[in-house]
């Protein structure tokens, strides 16, 4: 009796792994082991270089101003199979706001998008990584002269600044609209 209940086992587990149901950790393993497709979705961000410029954002921050007053909290999260990073921030007085960065292979840029709880929405585009630092830009369409530029910089694991400033003669010239420095929660 015994040998028939292990035989009923063993086809079992080989109906439902042809059927692409495995239901054991050993099953698919078995199954991959011999080159089957695996049954989750396709990583096709995993190996990409340029999708994970920006992972040195990824984790939870305090957020302070350049002399260290408190300023917010931040968490940022890779969404989407890792195609994208999910920033949540919360300001010191309690505003919330969200964005959600990706590199579009498309257009050879990073884009993020930004939504603010007073309903702003923001598109910025990169055009500049110096090997360090991510450079996003967004133009103001009312003033053609009008430019903003929000640069991500990793100063150490612990550390990111991020610098936005704004031209208003096409980028001869820059003025801080504010200077935030991220500090990981749990180094």
């Amino acid at each position: 009796m015994r040998k028939i209940f292990t035989l009923v086992a063993a086809i079992a587990t080989i109906a439902s792994t042809a059927r692409g149901q495995t239901s054991t950790t050993s099953a698919q393993g078995s199954a991959a082991a011999v080159g089957q497709p695996s049954n989750g979705p396709p990583q096709i961000c995993a190996s990409d270089a340029e999708r994970h410029r920006f992972d040195f954002w990824i984790g939870e921050w305090d957020v302070t101003m350049p002399d260290g007053h408190p300023a917010g909290s931040s968490v940022i999260q890779s969404v989407s199979g890792g195609c994208a990073l999910l920033e949540n921030w919360t300001s010191g007085s309690g505003g919330h706001g969200k964005s959600l960065n990706a590199y579009n292979p498309a257009i050879k840029q990073w884009q993020q998008f930004w939504i603010g709880q007073d309903g702003q929405v923001a598109e910025y585009r990169s055009s500049q990584f110096d090997g360090k630092s991510l450079a996003f830009f967004i133009r103001d369409d009312a003033k053609p002269l009008s430019l903003h530029r929000l640069t991500f910089t990793p100063i150490d694991p612990q550390t990111v600044r991020q610098h936005s400033e704004n031209s208003e003669d096409g980028g001869k010239s820059w003025k801080t609209e504010y200077d935030l420095y991220y500090h990981r929660k749990n180094p």
